[in-house]
């Protein structure tokens, strides 16, 4: 071990060390230019709102969105809305997904997922695919769990509805070209 501390302090860091890679000027300088980068996670570049910030008026975005700071008006997107626990959102709200640590007036209508992470404070109407509510949420408001496939669907596999008011069922409608049994 002290043979290899001594030929790195004497050699520079890793030289005297086989099938060790050297760093090089142009690597360093690739890593800097990623610093520079918006943030990102996968291959969605995020826009952020600070929490110094305030902003009014209709937005609209098309990966992602965090909000640090104010926003009133109206938010329109089929990318995600991260909500900051600094955030205060006044907006009506139509995105793809949702996350929300701030607190958030106004309804929002989400095509997949609302997360409402514990310091979350909301304040209107939810409508989702999905929804996660993490412990110590407020919620004033009502939810409503159901994509609009789901709800066609159910209503589709079900069949014919009893009619309890007249005790009878609904016979179900003829197909057209059906045979009927004979007697």
């Amino acid at each position: 071990m002290s043979n290899i501390l001594r030929r790195l302090g004497a050699e520079g860091a890793g030289s005297g060390i086989p099938n060790y890679p050297a760093r090089e000027e142009g690597q360093k300088m690739v890593i800097q230019d990623k610093l520079q980068q918006p943030i990102s996670h996968g291959e969605l570049k995020e826009t952020v709102i600070s929490p110094d910030a305030e902003f009014k008026g209709a937005l609209k975005f098309k990966d992602s969105l965090r909000i640090d700071g104010g926003f009133d008006g109206e938010i329109d997107s089929q990318g995600t809305l991260f909500v900051g626990k600094t955030g205060l959102v006044k907006a009506e709200i139509h995105v793809g997904n949702i996350v929300v640590e701030g607190k958030v007036e106004g309804n929002v209508t989400c095509d997949d997922k609302v997360e409402l992470r514990s310091t979350a404070k909301m304040f209107g109407d939810i409508q989702a695919a999905r929804l996660t509510i993490a412990e110590g949420v407020s919620i004033v408001g009502k939810c409503s769990v159901t994509s609009q496939r789901q709800a066609e669907a159910a209503r589709t596999d079900r069949g014919p509805r009893p009619d309890f008011r007249k005790g009878k069922e609904e016979k179900p409608a003829e197909r057209p070209g059906a045979s009927v049994p004979s007697e």
